[in-house]
């Protein structure tokens, strides 16, 4: 993560699932969540993130869209099985996915490398519907 700029912290906590294998970007990002003022669970697989979606509700998952042993479309899509308002941000340095922009539900594609400013942008727009400010 770079560029790391002061940005307000978001006025309502967010319940935050962060699912990334790579563990010093799992850990930067952490960071950069709890400084725009979220509550983070932190998960390395989608299987460990599975289990805490079936005992934890969530606002918002961050995932890396190449998760080892599955792509993180289909962890995204099986997560929306269990909490159906989840928002999804899908974290990817993969210039190929296209972000379907603020009026669709589905994901947000957040960009690799991030900074706190987009990470937020990201998190505003994918913030579930009943929680838009």
């Amino acid at each position: 993560m770079n560029g790391r700029s002061h940005v307000t912290a978001i006025q309502e906590t967010l319940n935050v699932l962060l699912v990334e294998d790579e563990d010093q970007v799992r850990a930067d990002t952490a960071e950069l969540l709890r400084e725009t003022g979220n509550a983070v669970v932190e998960s390395r697989s989608a299987e460990e993130a599975m289990a805490l979606l079936h005992t934890t509700s969530f606002d918002i998952l961050v995932a890396d869209i190449g998760l080892p042993g599955v792509q993180g479309d289909v962890f995204a899509a099986e997560a929306r099985l269990i909490q159906p308002n989840l928002g999804i941000v899908f974290a990817t340095g993969n210039d190929c996915i296209t972000d379907p922009g603020r009026d669709d539900p589905g994901p947000v594609v957040l960009r690799k490398p991030y900074d706190i400013a987009s990470l937020a942008a990201a998190l505003e727009a994918a913030r579930p519907r009943s929680r838009v400010r």
